[in-house]
């Protein structure tokens, strides 16, 4: 006979049962122990996320990305975007020349009122209408009841521009508004001194800057201009940011020009024999005045050269225009047209130069300089944004390209020169004194870890798809290759993902409680919601995208760079990657029908205010943070549709009889998701985070705006699924059709309404927000009206 199993007597102690303060005591433990290993996990997680690496990055030895001859470095152009006008060279210590204007009489500093960098608040508009990026540019600027023209011209080493003041809507006659000319010579080695005619009056300067070599500067006026002038030495480290500042003490100094600018010069004591290196010329102008600056290097400007100059190279670039875009009346009204060169001008003509170091963060705490570093970029905006910003270059080369492939491909090789021995290219790129100026101090620095949409790949593909480049300019990719591939080496490990054929954005912040859905920088869209809680176990679906498009045009170019070694690699790479099995197996949730992100996610989130004491003035302030309600899980961010569900589709990895995409395409336009009668909506009205804010003072900005560049993918994604054979291509071409006039009538209307491109549009509305003038990515609104993708 078995023994049965009996549990032993227990016998209480005062009261309380042994056994169950042994269990209790357990669960203690267990949930102390849990506690910690939470707390461990989000410590480590914390660190890994947001700790910024320990290495130091050194700029790659890799072969330059860049020709040698691809830039003239002492040919004037544009190149300070941050300025409502100002020209320089693409040389380190090149020259800068700017305007600044303000209007008389003037009694107090608060209403000085000098414009000089662009600033929203002002209220200017401008916008280039005519501009090549190179050598010409038509600018018109409307300050209040002030109209005026910038226009400029450049040959050789040379420049002339002309400031036209226009008939205004109201009368400026006796308001008096001064324009004032400037000049900084930032190379120690440049002298300037003042050129007088025979009567011993001063009409210009003279002198010599390395590179440049010997130049005379004159000025002209018509109408009635009035000229004063005054120049100095300033130290070497002088900020040019800082000019205005600086001219306007010596208006405080001169009283007098307050009131009758004619009545007093503000000269510095020196004598003619001095060098100079900075110098105010003042015309006070009254309507329809005409004032000109020409800066002739070693006699390369004729007399008198700037009107046949300047309509000479503003009706090449019109004809030019027309050749490569055909915007044909019948298809467009005119003023579509003139919308459509006005985006390619103010993308050409926001072009930037800059040199110097990037300053990266290492180890959370240590600021260090990185390069130097040399760019070429257009920017997103002059106002607000007037810098380079790595994915929207790559938006911004595919309207550059159309017009200009070979300074395309230049400037895209700039970028790839600044790559580091790792593979990491900065995310922003802010050189010089003047980029620096318009960023806060805390958003300065780049994190060596932290990556970016690979756009220029999407826009590779686009180069290697058009014939006559390729026929002409296909060892140009081959030069580029080198460096293209230790970037997307980088991207493949550095983002790596948690499981083989995942990807993952770095950087999110794991421990904030003061953003309802952490914010993913890198990824391009900011505070579009993914896994509410960030985990080294999440994956995205965008990057896993963005891989699978780059992979498939490295292998194209390794093929042509002969990389046979690599080959096996890329081609592994390609294959799982671009698999629709591997898409599938991570991101589609066929309960929901939808391709999602995956991560440790609750659907219960939101920001609550809470009321706490503020210890430096004893009062109470409201702050809200995030709760919770419902533990987060692993699993599918499926309370979430928007741009980001749509990649797939997007960067073309469904294949044309894709079930998957046919039920895309379906869904495509509903207008409680994304569709609406301006574009499509950056995130579904469905989901919670619909226009919600991220932060008590961040307002909705990749939930809900409809952005162009986004816009842009999807037609040209429809435009391929409408054109190749497949099940879907008639549902394709309905979709193309009525979003591609939904785009254009918008954006045209809001042109013609506020005279700005913006930086995203109201879904509800369709009225222009964010920065303005925008002159990036919402500009391929010309690339859209002409059909010109591929």
């Amino acid at each position: 006979m078995r023994r049965r199993n009996v549990a032993p007597r227990i016998i209480p102690v005062n009261g309380r049962d042994p056994r169950r303060a042994e269990e209790q005591e357990n669960r203690t433990l267990t949930w102390a122990i849990c506690a910690a290993l939470i707390l461990t996990f989000i410590i480590v997680v914390y660190l890994f996320e947001s700790t910024p690496p320990d290495f130091i990055p050194i700029p790659s030895t890799l072969p330059n990305a860049s020709r040698v001859d691809a830039f003239d470095p002492h040919a004037w152009g544009t190149y300070r975007s941050h300025t409502y006008f100002g020209l320089r060279t693409k040389y380190p210590n090149s020259p800068l020349f700017g305007l600044m204007w303000y209007k008389q009489p003037i009694y107090e500093a608060s209403s000085l009122g000098i414009r000089h960098t662009c600033k929203q608040e002002e209220g200017v508009q401008y916008m280039w209408k005519d501009a090549d990026g190179k050598s010409f540019g038509h600018q018109d600027v409307i300050d209040k009841e002030l109209k005026f023209e910038t226009n400029w011209v450049g040959v050789d080493s040379s420049f002339s521009t002309e400031i036209r003041v226009l008939p205004s809507k109201g009368d400026i006659k006796g308001r008096k508004y001064a324009f004032v000319f400037y000049m900084l010579m930032t190379d120690e080695e440049a002298k300037m001194f003042v050129k007088r005619d025979a009567s011993g009056v001063l009409i210009g300067y003279q002198g010599e800057a390395p590179g440049i070599g010997k130049f005379d500067l004159t000025f002209e006026n018509e109408g009635s201009a009035i000229i004063t002038n005054t120049s100095m030495h300033v130290p070497a480290n002088f900020d040019p940011q800082k000019v205005d500042e600086f001219f306007q003490r010596f208006l405080w100094l001169n009283e007098d020009a307050f009131i009758d600018i004619k009545a007093k010069s503000f000269n510095e004591n020196m004598s003619d024999a001095e060098p100079r290196n900075l110098f105010f010329v003042q015309f006070l102008v009254d309507d329809k005045s005409v004032i000109r600056a020409n800066f002739n290097a070693r006699n390369s400007l004729s007399k008198n050269a700037f009107k046949p100059l300047y309509t000479q190279k503003l009706n090449a670039f019109r004809e030019e225009f027309d050749k490569k875009y055909e915007l044909e009346q019948s298809q467009f009204p005119k003023s579509y047209k003139t919308m459509g060169r006005a985006a390619l001008s103010n993308m050409l003509g926001s072009i930037g130069y800059w040199h110097g170091h990037s300053t990266v963060l290492i180890g959370g705490a240590v600021r260090l300089p990185y390069g130097p570093l040399t760019l070429v970029s257009a920017v997103p905006s002059r106002p607000f944004f007037p810098r380079g910003f790595l994915w929207d270059e790559g938006f911004h080369q595919l309207l550059i390209k159309q017009y200009d492939p070979v300074m395309s491909v230049d400037m895209v090789a700039t970028w790839l020169d600044s790559i580091d021995s790792h593979g990491w290219i900065p995310r922003e790129m802010i050189l010089d004194t003047e980029a620096k100026a318009r960023v806060p101090p805390e958003f300065i620095p780049q994190v060596p870890d932290v990556a970016n949409p690979p756009v220029f790949f999407y826009l590779i593909e686009s180069f290697m798809k058009t014939p006559d480049f390729m026929a002409h300019h296909s060892r140009r990719l081959v030069q580029l290759y080198p460096r293209l591939k230790l970037w997307y080496t980088w991207l493949r490990t550095s983002q790596a993902g948690p499981h083989k054929g995942t990807f993952r954005w770095r950087s999110r912040n794991a421990t904030t409680n003061l953003e309802l859905n952490p914010k993913t920088l890198p990824s391009g869209l900011d505070d579009f919601p993914r896994a509410s809680h960030p985990s080294g176990e999440e994956y995205h679906l965008d990057l896993l995208c963005w891989m699978a498009m780059s992979s498939r045009v490295l292998r194209q170019i390794a093929e042509y760079a002969s990389d046979t070694e690599f080959m096996p690699d890329i081609e592994a790479d390609m294959t799982l990657f671009n698999d629709p099995e591997n898409l599938d197996k991570w991101h589609w949730n066929e309960a929901k029908q939808r391709y999602f992100d995956f991560g440790s996610h609750s659907d219960t989130v939101s920001l609550i205010s809470e009321n706490q004491r503020d210890p430096a003035t004893n009062g109470v302030i409201t702050i809200k943070r995030r709760h919770v309600k419902t533990y987060p899980s692993l699993r599918h961010v499926d309370n979430v549709c928007g741009y980001v569900n749509l990649f797939p589709m997007l960067l073309r990895l469904l294949p044309p009889t894709s079930a998957k995409l046919g039920i895309m395409l379906n869904s495509l336009k509903d207008p409680k998701e994304l569709w609406t009668e301006y574009g499509l909506r950056s995130l579904s009205t469905k989901s919670p985070y619909y226009m919600k804010y991220n932060t008590q003072h961040d307002g909705p900005y990749w939930r809900g705006p409809i952005w162009i560049n986004i816009n842009y993918l999807a037609l040209a994604a429809l435009k391929h699924y409408s054109t190749v054979s497949g099940p879907h291509s008639a549902v394709a071409t309905k979709l193309y059709t009525e979003l591609r006039h939904n785009v254009i009538t918008n954006i045209a209307n809001q042109y013609q309404e506020t005279g700005y491109f913006w930086e995203h549009y109201n879904d509800k509305t369709g009225k222009g927000g964010g920065s303005h003038p925008f002159t990036g990515w919402t500009a391929l609104v010309l690339n859209i009206m002409a059909e010109r993708y591929d």
